[in-house]
């Protein structure tokens, strides 16, 4: 099966077993339209971004579409999905960026002449830092958007983006917040009691309730999760539906180290323009508290969910127990 491990590879040996006796005429062909052609870089950087450009962005006169589009219609086991995110890279961004904040594999970019913000997920492990400045391209792929070539990287001390700052700031805030105290009896109204106001205010605009205090407004959000939460499940993706059966298969508590390959960017500040990662959803919706808690002698970040909804998921998910 075609997955994003393997989508690259699959498309460059589609692209190599159809055109690879043409390559160095497309290369001569079609190298004074490569945009990057004169920026300076390493050769295999070089010839690297080339192929990329020509598989995914240059419109073959031949076909009328990209080498990607036409491995897209000429290939039977990818998925409605992954046809999709294949057919969203041709929409390449090319900017100076600058890192705004850093959470796992997700970066938090903005384009320096658009001033647009973009959440971008690594490929793998990376030490770049926020204050970075990027040269290079991107490209929307599913939810995230990935990198398509990075062409220079630097940090300027004389470049502190005000963006930056608050990044700083929401991490922090964030961290705070994920620093409550939990325990194994610990209740979702005691919890949300301790969240800052706007993420109640969100809350209540998500579960649609209109109560003024934020102590009326804790009680009816637990009201709301408890009583209509087969509803609420059956709306999640699939992905969130697999982290909530994982952490009630553990007893409802799991360390935050456990749930690494699932998607857990979380912004401080939530809004409706940005879409929820797997984790970040589950949480939004009260489903799912991220704290400390205690383990013997030490303290460890963990996955808890809420003891009011832990039988009727157990129930829910009975089938997959």
């Amino acid at each position: 099966m075609i997955d994003e491990e393997n989508l690259n590879q699959t498309i460059y040996e589609y692209a190599d077993k159809k055109y690879g006796k043409q390559s160095k005429i497309l290369f001569q062909k079609y190298i004074d339209e490569f945009p990057e052609k004169d920026v300076e870089m390493p050769n295999e950087t070089w010839h690297n971004n080339f192929l990329a450009w020509l598989l995914f962005e240059k419109v073959l006169p031949e076909t009328g579409m990209t080498i990607a589009e036409e491995f897209v219609e000429n290939t039977t086991d990818l998925s409605p999905e992954m046809k999709e995110k294949v057919l969203q890279i041709k929409y390449i961004i090319r900017s100076k960026f600058i890192v705004i904040s850093k959470n796992g594999l997700i970066l938090k970019i903005k384009d320096m002449k658009t001033k647009d913000v973009y959440n971008v997920k690594l490929c793998g492990p990376h030490p770049v830092s926020p204050n970075t400045l990027i040269t290079g391209r991107i490209h929307p792929f599913g939810k995230y958007y990935r990198f398509a070539g990075v062409f220079q990287m630097s940090i300027s001390p004389l470049i502190l983006d005000p963006d930056v700052l608050f990044g700083a700031h929401e991490k922090n805030e964030l961290k705070r917040f994920e620093s409550i105290l939990l325990r194994r009896s610990s209740s979702l109204q005691t919890i949300l009691n301790k969240y800052p106001h706007h993420w109640i205010d969100w809350m209540c605009k998500d579960y649609g309730l209109n109560e003024r205090l934020k102590k009326e407004k804790v009680r009816e959000i637990k009201h709301k999760i408890v009583n209509e939460l087969p509803q609420i499940v059956s709306n999640l993706p699939e992905k969130s539906k697999e982290v909530l059966v994982f952490c009630i298969k553990q007893g409802g508590v799991v360390k935050y180290g456990q749930l690494k390959n699932y998607d857990d960017d979380m912004d401080f500040f939530w809004n409706d323009k940005n879409t929820p990662s797997t984790i970040g959803l589950l949480r939004q919706k009260g489903l799912m508290i991220v704290g400390k808690m205690v383990f013997g002698e030490r303290q460890f970040k963990v996955a808890f969910i809420p003891i009011e909804i832990r039988d009727c998921l157990k129930s829910l998910f009975s089938n997959q127990m």
